[in-house]
């Protein structure tokens, strides 16, 4: 067989100078849209996306929603492509009143809810435009749409604001001695009610994904309406988050 019949394979991954990891390719899919001479590695039923951006070697994984899943993708960034840099990169809940839909955070710290604390250096993040240093992000295990229920949150653990991936990402990246960054946009605020039927969508299926969510929708027009809304804002905040992610690579690199 001659040379032309081989596969056109990707060349080995080369030490990278920040890797990137989200829950969904919603919340990168802006960041990657702007990387040149992209290329893919699947590994370990994980998706790792290479590409130049502003001269430096960005990867950027969306590992999946939870826990488990970012500490896996900071792990596989790790071990396969070497970067200088962590950031996790995505949608975070506030509880506090004043954090508004679509502003950018950086947390000053990390906290897990049962006694872990891990300290962020936000000083990097902290030189974005318009970004606003707040103080804990709380892990939570599932998306909470009650605002009752984040009152609770904030009062039990002093917090701004929460997501399900930041703590598990930044304990990985200290395990591995790995400069670690946070890096969230503000998806859905204190005083807003999230509709039920969104929140056990979203919890179900860890996504935005527009099919599914309409079929499990089909008779509630006013849930469809708050959907499509919601599903336009995380739009707007993921093209934000790039922003941001572009001008951190800066200083990072």
């Amino acid at each position: 067989m001659g040379s032309d019949a081989r596969p056109n394979l990707a060349p080995p991954p080369t030490p990278a100078d920040v890797g990137v990891v989200a829950a969904m390719p919603m919340e990168v899919g802006h960041l990657v849209d702007r990387l040149e001479g992209v290329r893919r590695y699947a590994s370990r039923g994980l998706t790792v996306i290479e590409g130049e951006l502003e001269g430096r070697l960005l990867v950027v994984v969306a590992s999946g929603v939870g826990a488990a899943a970012a500490r896996r993708g900071v792990e596989h960034l790790i071990d396969g492509h070497r970067p200088r840099a962590i950031v996790s990169a995505g949608f975070a809940g506030a509880l506090h009143p004043e954090l508004n839909r679509n502003d950018l955070i950086a947390p000053r710290s990390v906290v897990d809810g049962v006694g872990g604390a891990i300290e962020l250096d936000a000083t990097a993040v902290a030189a974005v435009p318009t970004v606003r240093v707040v103080g804990r992000l709380l892990l939570v295990d599932r998306v909470i749409g009650s605002v009752a229920e984040k009152a609770r949150l904030r009062a039990g653990h002093a917090a701004d604001a929460i997501d399900m991936e930041t703590y598990a990402a930044a304990e990985a990246a200290r395990a591995r001695r790995v400069s670690f960054h946070s890096l969230r946009i503000v998806s859905d605020d204190a005083r807003t009610e999230l509709p039920p039927e969104i929140g056990r969508m979203l919890n179900a299926s860890g996504s935005y994904r527009v099919g599914a969510a309409l079929r499990a929708l089909v008779g509630r027009p006013s849930v469809v309406k708050d959907f499509w809304s919601l599903h336009a804002h995380a739009q707007e905040a993921a093209d934000r988050l790039a922003d941001a992610v572009q001008v951190l690579s800066r200083g990072l690199a």
